[in-house]
């Protein structure tokens, strides 16, 4: 990763920690949840064991090229998610926007938080409280496929959902 990238890179993070209200929240990373002591408490909270569960139960959303609107397909993934959010009222959600490798740095970030954003405006309507949410864009920085490919790109334009507590 050349400086450009790492530069974006922590921009990136810098804005997921102030948009996260700095040290209040923690995103919650697989490595995380088996820390000792972790979990919520409280009525519709999770114990550890669960919140891993809930967290690969989440579906990612996929977009289309050079597109934040929310396909028929999108629309599905984002009505699942809703309705595990639901049960689970004391969890908090960072939605992470990301595209694939086309377009400037600047670009990308820009798409990836409407993406982030087009996926909070439908859990609201869904009846998810804005205050559970999050968002932030890692543009092209953060990709699951590193290919140069249309297979790897289809992958990497996505919304992914992390739960939060």
């Amino acid at each position: 990763m050349d400086n450009r990238h790492l530069t974006i890179y922590f921009t990136a993070l810098m804005f997921t920690i102030i948009l996260a209200g700095g040290c209040a929240k923690k995103i919650v990373r697989p490595n995380d949840m088996a820390s000792p002591g972790f979990g919520l408490a409280g009525p519709g909270s999770v114990v550890e064991s669960e919140l891993q569960g809930i967290q690969s139960s989440l579906k990612t959303v996929y977009f289309d090229f050079d597109n934040y609107s929310l396909s028929p397909e999108a629309q599905a993934s984002i009505d699942y998610d809703a309705e595990v959010l639901k049960r689970y009222p004391n969890l908090m959600v960072v939605i992470e926007g990301h595209c694939d490798e086309r377009g400037t740095a600047e670009y990308n970030l820009a798409l990836g938080e409407r993406r982030a954003g087009a996926v909070a405006e439908r859990l609201a309507a869904l009846g998810i409280p804005s205050s559970r949410m999050n968002t932030v864009s890692f543009g092209s920085e953060l990709p699951v496929d590193p290919n140069h490919n249309e297979e790897a790109w289809a992958k990497n334009r996505r919304a992914y959902l992390r739960v939060s507590k």
